[in-house]
């Protein structure tokens, strides 16, 4: 027999997800909650098809969350951890956090009931509280009594990650209650559009707790069989990035290619995930290469830059070459990114404000810069237009450097969401009693 859970089916930016309330989940133990996180997706497959569940057979909709009310004195109004999903493995990461699916934390916990609409919102240029500030509603969720239809108010909602630890603030429309998803701001990789959804971040730098350079090396070079030293940086913002410029490794038209033939290019593939794997031995995520291939899948991310060139979306639209600052390919878990994982998007825009880094380099054409130094304040908001497979992305990010150490104290990026259906997730019973099929001595 099958258990059902409630859950909801979110499209969060260019990624769909799983959400669940963390009160429906509080009866199972944590293997359990894997289990019914897996069941949810259809993960494992091995066709790569998740044709048993809600997942897309890629790593971008292969994603689920758990979100509850914030506890007194964490600086914000929900939390929620966030799952990535193997598709053909039962393995569920909550290693790292997405920038797509947090779009969707702060609808769906006001269609929830976990945050009251219909507070003033926040002033314009106002930070989001300090921790150790009350919330703004403390308490558990509840069900609010709805503005009328002819009063919508937009409600300020502070969410924080729990695998990262990092607060962003999102503006939520509201409409009778319930979250507005009806706008006319479009983004690249999502058909249509909705309503523009902010989502400020402050200090997202650190996720592993080592700072916006985990290694404290701006650029640093790696040895690889066949080209010899090839620099990179690493770069910690939302989550860890690895980049590496298309042209050190002899394929400068890839950074401007379509996912389908950089997944062809087996040598290309094999390359980066060697880059991907020494890196997070060098960010301490890992023990050795090898135990980063089998099990940091997901942290750090690899990705390919190049400098602007004209390129067409996998829409077939055509971008210019003065629309974008840098070209990004992102690999995820073994197969490119068919648009750009937020939080890798955020480390992009924040290598791009570090002068010397390899993401600086190749958007001003130099090579072997100097960081900057500064004794100041953070320098002004800076926008970073990132070209990807489906179109360009743009955050502002602030950068400084006060005593040779980078430092990000705040990017923002604009995103969209949508709830796409709610009810219950059916879970079979064998799943729960650690029986499922695909667990070592399972005669099922």
């Amino acid at each position: 027999m099958d258990r059902g859970v409630p859950a909801s089916f979110w499209r969060g930016g260019t990624s769909r997800a799983v959400l669940f309330r963390e009160d429906d989940l509080s009866e199972f133990g944590p293997e359990q909650v894997d289990a019914i996180i897996l069941a949810a997706l259809g993960s494992p497959d091995p066709d790569g098809r998740q044709i048993d569940g809600l997942g897309g057979g890629i790593s971008s909709l292969s994603k689920a969350a758990i979100v509850g009310p914030a506890p007194f004195g964490s600086g914000a109004d929900v939390v929620f951890r966030f799952a990535q999903v193997e598709v053909a493995a039962p393995r569920v990461d909550f290693a790292g956090n997405c920038g797509n699916i947090s779009a969707a934390i702060a609808p769906f916990a006001v269609n929830e009931g976990l945050v009251a609409p219909g507070e003033s919102p926040r002033a314009p240029g106002e930070s989001p509280r300090a921790p150790g500030e009350s919330p703004r509603h403390p308490g558990e969720g509840r069900d609010p009594a709805p503005p009328s239809a002819a009063d919508p108010v937009e409600v300020e909602v502070v969410v924080l990650n729990l695998n990262t630890g990092q607060r962003f603030a999102t503006r939520v429309p509201v409409s009778a209650g319930r979250y507005e998803p009806a706008g006319d701001f479009a983004i690249g990789g999502v058909p249509g559009t909705g309503t523009r959804l902010r989502l400020e971040y402050l200090d997202p730098d650190g996720s592993i707790g080592r700072g916006a350079l985990p290694t404290g090396a701006l650029r640093e070079q790696m040895e690889l069989p066949g080209l010899g030293a090839v620099p990179i940086s690493i770069v910690d913002v939302g989550n860890p990035a690895v980049f590496v410029a298309a042209g050190a490794l002899g394929v400068p038209e890839a950074a401007g290619a379509a996912p389908v033939t950089l997944d062809a290019d087996e040598v290309l593939q094999s390359r980066l995930e060697e880059i991907r794997c020494e890196a997070a031995v060098r960010i301490g995520v890992a023990d050795s290469a090898g135990a980063a291939r089998l099990h940091h899948r997901t942290v750090p991310k690899v990705a390919l830059v190049g400098e602007p060139r004209a390129y067409r979306t996998t829409s077939g639209e055509e971008v210019s070459a003065g629309g974008v600052d840098v070209l990004v390919r992102l690999v995820s878990m073994g197969r490119t990114h068919r648009t750009l994982a937020m939080t890798a998007a955020m480390a992009c825009a924040a290598a791009v404000a570090m002068d010397g880094s390899v993401v600086a380099e190749v958007v001003t054409g130099s090579t072997g810069a100097q960081p900057a130094q500064s004794s100041g304040g953070p320098t002004p908001a800076r926008e970073v237009r990132l070209g990807h497979p489906a179109g360009v992305l743009a955050l502002n990010v602030t950068a400084e450097c006060p005593s040779g150490t980078w430092r990000v104290p705040s990017l923002t990026m604009d995103r969209t969401a949508r709830e796409i259906m709610r009810g219950t997730v059916q879970v079979p019973q064998a799943y729960l009693d650690g029986e499922a099929w695909f667990l070592p001595g399972s005669s099922r």
